[in-house]
């Protein structure tokens, strides 16, 4: 069995897996505190406060919803641009194979020191800061046979 994918780095791409460390981090308990303070502060005070005072806390709260991912967003811009040749993974018996502005390089299962896999996205980690992102718009309909096939592989390499 053999599965392969070809495709740019997209922002939205880098987007999604900065997002998922928010909020999958001990970030998270920051952003998800003030967030609920927010509200609190929001639904307790609103008809008491000033305009000034309401206007702060609806900055507050658009802080963690709003302006937080838009500026990852808008930080992934750049990243994806660094990064904007096409790639090419090929996941066989073998390994996975990575082909990427002209070179290639094939690394065996157990180089592969774990899969990411969160809703929308699976990542494939070669080392501990490195890994290659396959977002559902990239696996397509395979997501599921890909994740057998991948678990599987790690499983018996190890």
């Amino acid at each position: 069995m053999e599965f392969k994918y070809r495709y740019n780095i997209k922002p939205s791409d880098i987007w999604q897996v900065r997002m998922y460390y928010a909020y999958a981090s001990y970030l998270a308990v920051v952003n998800l505190t003030c967030i609920v303070a927010s509200v609190v502060l929001i639904v307790t005070q609103w008809r008491t406060a000033g305009p000034v005072f309401k206007t702060l806390m609806l900055i507050f709260l658009s802080l963690f919803l709003v302006i937080q991912p838009l500026v990852i967003y808008l930080t992934s811009i750049p990243q994806a641009k660094a990064n904007d040749e096409e790639i090419e993974l090929i996941f066989n018996d073998r390994g996975m194979t990575v082909r990427t502005d002209g070179r290639e390089e094939t690394i065996e299962w157990k180089g592969i020191i774990s899969l990411t896999v969160r809703p929308t996205l699976v990542i494939v980690y070669t080392d501990a800061s490195h890994g290659y992102i396959l977002t559902n718009r990239i696996l397509k309909g395979t997501r599921k046979d890909f994740l057998d096939f991948a678990r599987s592989r790690r499983k018996s390499a190890s």
